[in-house]
């Protein structure tokens, strides 16, 4: 699922063309051309209407984009800055012998865990992408005019003339931020995934280790330079995904405050269209905070289970050099390998909890 998503990425100018690159290019006008009088400037834009604002609920409407647009922008710094990190890590397990498939009982659970994020990641597109016909189309039909969404602009929008520039720089802009938004999110969890993926893959090695293999101890150590391999990669994701990741949970709880905070104060029945948007932004905000959640869990689960699956081969009949070597890498393994969002924020099921929990703090 991850070279349609790099594909796409390449396309905003959000990943490099380059297959092998080391060091982060700054110098890709391409994407500052694309990016800086969109995504940016739109950023800027509504910050100005935020800070102008005199009405709570005004102040509401226009921080529910605004807190998103500003978490994107960060998101686009970091995989500008780190995604050669990323790119690296998965040229190693499309190309390492290491990480190859050796039996039915891997091949299926790729597939089945494949299919299974497919379907999660179409529901969260779905929920993403189809805020933007509900918000886009429902304007072309209030009188007076109302944009999509509430900005600053050097103009006044309300005249019908100039209403067009502002309305035609909206439905440019909103597409390109909800594609790039989806498009990196999906990426960082898609990378948590496979790291679980690859730590089962070990455990299932793990336990089918039998004290007549002849080549036991090479097999054993090349499952030993493996879990250090995955350690280093966790790493590499965690560089990648921290501070992106640590942004999204900071604005999240606010953003999920101000969503529930307009649903309450608009009227349903005058604008159905407007508030089934609202609805599927909710939803949409709610899983890109527990859909990390749940697969860096996964990589917490995956990695705790290792010394169960050493555990369960058969080692009682290996000889004493070997029972040696397994007690040494049994008490190597009861080192958790965890990912974590901005240094000290450790991204599990716990971390969804307390975000919902503060935002319903701050609602009420």
């Amino acid at each position: 699922p991850v070279r349609f998503l790099t594909g796409v990425l390449k396309w905003w100018r959000l990943w490099p063309r380059k297959e092998s690159i080391s060091t982060p290019d700054w110098t890709n006008w391409q994407a500052y051309a694309l990016h800086v009088p969109f995504t940016f400037l739109f950023v800027l834009l509504l910050w100005l209407e935020a800070i102008r604002s005199r009405d709570i609920q005004h102040t509401a409407d226009v921080l529910l984009i605004c807190l998103t647009t500003t978490a994107l922008g960060g998101k686009m710094i970091n995989i500008w800055k780190y995604a050669h990190v990323a790119q690296g890590i998965l040229f190693e397990w499309s190309t390492w012998d290491l990480f190859e498939l050796r039996s039915k009982q891997e091949v299926d659970m790729w597939r089945f865990e494949h299919r299974r994020f497919n379907r999660v990641i179409m529901f969260y597109c779905l929920c993403s992408v189809g805020v933007i016909p509900l918000i886009v189309i429902q304007p072309l039909f209030d009188i007076p005019n109302r944009l999509p969404f509430w900005m600053w602009t050097p103009f006044d929008w309300q005249q019908p003339v100039l209403f067009w520039y502002a309305f035609i720089y909206q439905v440019t802009t909103i597409p390109i931020i909800c594609i790039c938004n989806v498009t990196m999110d999906v990426v960082n969890w898609y990378l948590m995934l496979h790291l679980s993926l690859c730590l089962r893959m070990l455990g299932q090695r793990l336990s089918k280790l039998q004290h007549d293999d002849k080549d036991l101890r090479e097999k054993f150590l090349e499952l030993v330079h493996l879990h250090q391999r995955l350690k280093q990669q966790a790493l590499g994701i965690e560089i990648f995904i921290s501070k992106s990741t640590f942004t999204q949970i900071l604005v999240s709880s606010l953003i999920i405050c101000f969503t529930i905070y307009s649903m309450q104060m608009s009227p349903v029945l005058q604008d159905l269209p407007g508030f089934a948007a609202m609805m599927q932004y909710l939803v949409a905000m709610i899983m890109q905070v527990m859909l990390p959640t749940i697969y860096g869990n996964a990589v917490i689960d995956s990695a705790s289970m290792l010394t169960d699956s050493l555990y369960n081969s058969d080692w009682p009949d290996m000889n004493s050099r070997m029972r040696r070597l397994v007690l040494m890498f049994m008490v190597y393994l009861n080192r958790p390998v965890t990912l974590k969002a901005g240094g000290f924020f450790h991204i599990g099921l716990p971390l969804f909890t307390k975000t919902m929990n503060q935002a319903y703090s701050l609602l009420a």
